[in-house]
C-alpha cells in the first residue's frame, strides 16, 4: 500500500462541537447523533458550516475514547448544552488520505503509524479526522477520510 502524505501546519478553525468519551463500539451512533444535534442548532441559529464535519481524537483507548465532533464555523456560536465554542487545534501535522469505508480505517492507521514511526515523525497524542463527502450519498468504496496525525513539538 503506497500512502499520500504531507506534512503541514493545521490552521486554527472555529468550530461547534460536542466532546464526550464513548468505546470505538459505540462510535458511529455517538457520531451520527452529534452532527445530527449540531447541524439542527446551527440551523435553528442561522449559522453557516465553512467546511466538512470532523472528529478529533485525543486518547487512542478503544474502551473509553475522548473524542470531539463539529463542523467548522466561521465565527462563534451560541452555545446550547453540550454543543460548544471550539477549534480544530493548530499545530503541525502529517497528513494521509483514507479512501474507502469507515470499516477498513483501522488498517490505515496502521499503515499511517508504521511509515510515521520509519520516517521519524512523532505523534502527539491527537489525531483529527475530516470527512469531506457525505456517507448518506455516497458509496462507501468512495468516501474520503482526511487523518491528520500531530506532531510533537
Amino acid at each position: 500500500m503506497s500512502f499520500k502524505y504531507e506534512v503541514t501546519t493545521q490552521k486554527a478553525q472555529p468550530a461547534a462541537s460536542i466532546r464526550t468519551r464513548t468505546s470505538v463500539s459505540k462510535l458511529p451512533e455517538v457520531i451520527k447523533e452529534s452532527y445530527e444535534s449540531i447541524a439542527k442548532h446551527l440551523q435553528q441559529i442561522g449559522a453557516v458550516c465553512s467546511g466538512a464535519p470532523f472528529a478529533i481524537y485525543y486518547n487512542m483507548d478503544i474502551n473509553d475514547l475522548d473524542v470531539e465532533m463539529g463542523f467548522p464555523v466561521s465565527s462563534s456560536i451560541k452555545e446550547k448544552g453540550t454543543i460548544k465554542n471550539s477549534a480544530i487545534p493548530l499545530g503541525k501535522v502529517v497528513c494521509f488520505s483514507h479512501v474507502g469505508p469507515y470499516s477498513e480505517l483501522e488498517k490505515t492507521y496502521g499503515h499511517a503509524m508504521n511509515w510515521m514511526k520509519e520516517n521519524n515523525f512523532e505523534g502527539n497524542g491527537m489525531v483529527c479526522e475530516i470527512y469531506p463527502n457525505d456517507p448518506a450519498v455516497t458509496p462507501p468504496d468512495e468516501l474520503i477520510t482526511e487523518i491528520k496525525f500531530y506532531l510533537k513539538n
